[in-house]
């Protein structure tokens, strides 16, 4: 019975491909029912296996009669080695998608599902070349987030406008929740083929003159596709603003300078794409998982 256990579910696979297979699929189940109906396995299945993958030893007659003499045992090993990987490779995948780790919550260990995880796309910089210098990276200018004293700083760069800084919003947002010793460090970038970029990254600053910056932050990129119909009264009004105030600084250009010396920054960096990300030294391009932020961060805090 054993061996027509480890034969049903390759023969099954086989059997997709080739009809000998099916006829041994149907041999390898007959057997496996016999077995549980307590009656003995008439189709010889297990004995041919046994026969054929001794035959292939004879060259070291030995070891063929050893083999021969202990297959039972070595089928059961096997079988015992078929449920553990599968139980482990299954309890992998379970971590993976609901941890973003193979090996668990906690772990920072090697994943070879990485693997299965596309590279992130961004919003791309114009004329911009991709060759990062992270030591040139700076909090000055920036909005800042979290703890204002933590000892681990993320400094951004991002767009509003940018689909890609949104799709990082959420994990960003999660690692300062769950890290307090984190604090991040805001840079809006505004893109110039970007059309509503200067006039979001404007409103954001219109914004953070009434303390009301990371409210209006937040609002921003949780109605981002409906920014084309130009909605940043509201946003302010949502966010408690005096929205006179509001719409005197929007039609400024008070900001001009600002967004010119970020760009200048960007571009002395080498930023060639948003979001990017800087840790220390460690540079991340695009939208990250959970677990690359956890990573270098954890090894941070250990220093």
């Amino acid at each position: 019975m054993v061996l027509c256990i480890i034969a049903l579910p390759i023969f099954a696979l086989l059997s997709i491909f080739s009809l000998k297979y099916r006829e041994m699929t149907k041999e390898a189940f007959r057997c496996i029912f016999r077995t549980i109906a307590l009656k003995p396995c008439d189709t010889g299945l297990d004995q041919r296996i046994k026969s054929k993958f001794t035959a292939r030893f004879m060259w070291w007659p030995a070891l063929a009669r050893g083999i021969y003499r202990h297959f039972t045992i070595l089928s059961w090993i096997f079988i015992i080695l078929l449920f553990a990987s599968t139980f482990y490779a299954g309890r992998g995948f379970y971590y993976y998608a609901a941890y973003g780790n193979c090996n668990g919550p906690d772990s920072n260990a090697f994943c070879i599902f990485n693997a299965l995880t596309p590279e992130s796309e961004i919003c791309s910089v114009t004329g911009a070349k991709q060759s990062l210098y992270p030591e040139k990276a700076s909090v000055d200018g920036a909005q800042i987030r979290g703890n204002p004293e933590g000892k681990v700083t993320i400094i951004e760069y991002g767009c509003f406008s940018c689909p890609y800084t949104k799709e990082a919003e959420p994990i960003v947002r999660q690692v300062l929740e769950d890290f307090p010793e984190v604090r991040l460090a805001f840079h809006d970038v505004p893109l110039k083929n970007h059309p509503l970029s200067r006039q979001t990254a404007a409103a954001a600053l219109c914004a953070q003159e009434q303390g009301k910056y990371w409210e209006y932050h937040d609002i921003i990129f949780e109605n981002q596709e409906s920014l084309i119909d130009s909605p940043y009264i509201d946003f302010a009004q949502q966010s408690g603003m005096d929205t006179a105030k509001f719409s005197e600084c929007l039609a400024s250009d008070k900001f001009e300078k600002t967004f010119n010396n970020t760009l200048a920054q960007a571009a002395e960096i080498g930023i060639y794409g948003t979001p990017t990300f800087f840790i220390g030294q460690a540079s991340l391009v695009g939208p990250q998982k959970y677990r690359t932020f956890r990573a270098i961060i954890n090894d941070a805090l250990d220093e």
